[in-house]
């Protein structure tokens, strides 16, 4: 079931850490910073071992929308640390008992000489693994275990479950710290019923992965990436209850000139601060109207940000 890695280019082994880094944030890069150092320092090469969801998924069944990120956009963000992501369905692991787990993945397959691992650790078989059982098994294996100090902002411990919450609430100027960058989403550019066309301001309908977690409703000022080039814009996610509700909608309005045709092109959206939650208008006039002093307000806002956001997807 298992296979050892190859690392011929380094037969000393590997420095390893190990989660699902939903988000990436601020509390992630610290002990990914953490793995580049030591790996540096002793030349070995270094790994991210990444769930693909949560271990809450496991036990209640897998929910809809609540991952921070896309797949490939964790990934993205997390090779920028270390030598090798390898992604896991945690389904594969979940069943393996602790003591099992060190010997046949961490020693067997990743070659590990080093795990560094956050303060509140646990693995294995429902989670039963602490990071005083990874150091015991590390001193039987000939693995040392670094337990690194979990991050706080603003008085309490950041984690994927707080961003989370800010993001839903639509907070998303408060969860930027914690993430390191402002909250994002990726989708594909679909085909709408182009009422944005007809009111002035045509929009970029997205599809959006469905276990990837939409902020609250509202207008939202934005950078969006596409087709190579970064433009300024809002966001609008909803039900458009003024023309009597429906599906949710994620549209997006570029205020920037952007690629004439966008149909099937992914996007990167980043979140920088919501305007204002969605509500009915009276009359589409009125709608319209509000529109064109959501992009006055967005103006202002975007001049506080220059070219400070990159894209982060590929």
């Amino acid at each position: 079931m298992y296979h050892s890695l190859d690392m011929s280019t380094n037969s000393d082994g590997t420095v390893v850490c190990i989660g699902t880094f939903d988000g990436v944030h601020v509390g992630h890069q610290a002990i990914l910073s953490r793995v580049r150092e030591v790996a540096g320092a002793r030349g070995l090469a270094s790994i991210a071992y990444a769930f693909d969801a949560p271990p809450r998924w496991t036990q209640a069944g897998e929910p809809d929308r609540t991952l921070l990120l896309p797949r490939a956009t964790k990934r993205a963000l997390l090779q920028a640390y270390v030598d090798r992501v390898i992604p896991v369905a945690l389904a594969d692991v979940r069943h393996i008992e602790p003591a099992a787990f060190a010997e046949a993945i961490l020693v067997e397959q990743l070659q590990a000489r080093v795990v560094v691992v956050g303060e509140g650790f646990r693995f294995g078989r429902d989670r039963g693994g602490t990071v005083e059982d990874l150091e015991r098994h590390g001193s039987r294996l000939g693995f040392e275990t670094v337990a690194v100090a979990r991050v706080e902002a603003d008085g309490a411990l950041v984690s994927s479950t707080r961003i989370r919450s800010l993001v839903v609430d639509g907070r998303v100027r408060e969860a930027a710290p914690l993430l390191g960058r402002p909250p994002l989403l990726v989708g594909i550019v679909e085909a709408g019923d182009r009422l944005g066309r007809s009111l002035g301001y045509p929009t970029a309908n997205l599809e959006i992965d469905p276990h990837e977690l939409l902020p609250g409703a509202g207008i939202y000022v934005i950078h969006a990436f596409c087709k190579g080039s970064r433009h300024e814009g809002l966001l609008y996610i909803g039900d458009r209850p003024t023309i009597g509700g429906g599906s949710l909608r994620c549209e997006v309005h570029l205020l920037t000139p952007g690629p004439i045709d966008l149909y099937g092109v992914d996007m990167e959206v980043h979140l920088l601060k919501r305007l204002r939650e969605d509500r009915a208008f009276d009359s589409l006039d009125a709608l319209r109207a509000q529109i064109e002093r959501d992009i006055v307000a967005a103006r202002e806002h975007l001049l506080a940000y220059g070219e400070q956001t990159t894209r982060f997807s590929g």
